[in-house]
C-alpha cells in the first residue's frame, strides 16, 4: 500500500463527510426530531451503502458513468425527486402538529430514515456518487489489485464517514429536547421540509 496516498485519501474522505451534504442536513434534522438513538439506524445505513458505491465505482461505476453521463442527470432527478417526497412528510407533520385532536387521533406522519432506506439513498446522492467515482479514479495506486483499493476506500469512508455524521446528528441532537414537542416541534418540522427542499434545488442545479 502506498502510505502516501493513503494519507491523502484519509483527509480527502474527512473532508467530504465532515462537508455539509444531503446526508448530514438529513441526519441533523434527524437528530433534532428523533434524537442520536433513533437516528444510529439512518447513520449506520449511509456508512454501509457508501461502502458499496465505493467498492462498485473501484470495479467499473466510474466507467459506465464516463460511457453515459446522462446517468448523473437520471440520479439528480431521483435523488430530488426522494429528499422532495420526504420533505412533504415533514410539512405533513408540521401541519399535523397543529391540532392536538390530530396528534392523538394518528400516529406522527416524520419517522427517521430506516436503516434500508439510507443505503438506497446512496445510490441516489449524486454527491455520494461523484465522491466514490472521483476516489477511484484518483487513487487506484493505493494498492495493488481492485479488491485491495475497494478495502481500503470503504474501510477509510466507513471511520471517517461515521466520525462526521454523528458530529451531524449530536449536533442535531442538542436541539432535541427543546423542538421534540409543542410549538417547536411544529417549526422544527417546517424548517426542515424548507431545508430538505433547498437541498433538493441544489441536487438539480448540480
Amino acid at each position: 500500500m502506498d502510505y502516501t496516498l493513503f494519507v491523502s485519501l484519509v483527509g480527502f474522505a474527512f473532508i467530504a463527510a465532515i462537508t455539509p451534504g444531503p446526508n448530514n442536513l438529513l441526519l441533523m434534522s434527524s437528530g433534532a426530531l428523533f434524537g442520536l438513538r433513533k437516528t444510529v439506524p439512518h447513520l449506520i445505513g449511509i456508512q454501509l451503502g457508501f461502502a458499496t458505491l465505493a467498492t462498485a465505482s473501484v470495479f467499473g461505476l466510474g466507467t459506465l458513468v464516463d460511457r453515459w453521463p446522462w446517468l448523473i442527470t437520471v440520479v439528480r432527478l431521483l435523488g430530488a425527486s426522494w429528499l422532495v417526497w420526504l420533505s412533504i412528510r415533514f410539512f405533513r407533520a408540521a401541519v399535523q402538529n397543529q391540532s392536538t385532536e390530530a396528534r392523538m387521533e394518528k400516529a406522527p406522519i416524520s419517522r427517521p430514515f430506516r436503516f434500508v432506506e439510507a443505503i438506497l439513498f446512496q445510490w441516489v446522492n449524486p454527491k455520494g456518487i461523484i465522491t466514490a467515482v472521483s476516489s477511484a479514479g484518483a487513487y487506484i495506486a493505493i494498492a495493488e489489485t481492485p479488491l485491495q483499493r475497494a478495502a481500503i476506500l470503504a474501510v477509510v469512508f466507513m471511520i471517517t464517514g461515521t466520525f462526521a455524521c454523528t458530529t451531524w446528528t449530536i449536533a442535531g441532537d442538542s436541539l432535541n429536547r427543546y423542538m421534540s414537542s409543542g410549538q417547536s416541534a411544529t417549526w422544527m418540522n417546517a424548517g426542515m421540509g424548507v431545508l430538505i427542499v433547498a437541498t433538493a434545488a441544489l441536487i438539480l442545479l448540480g
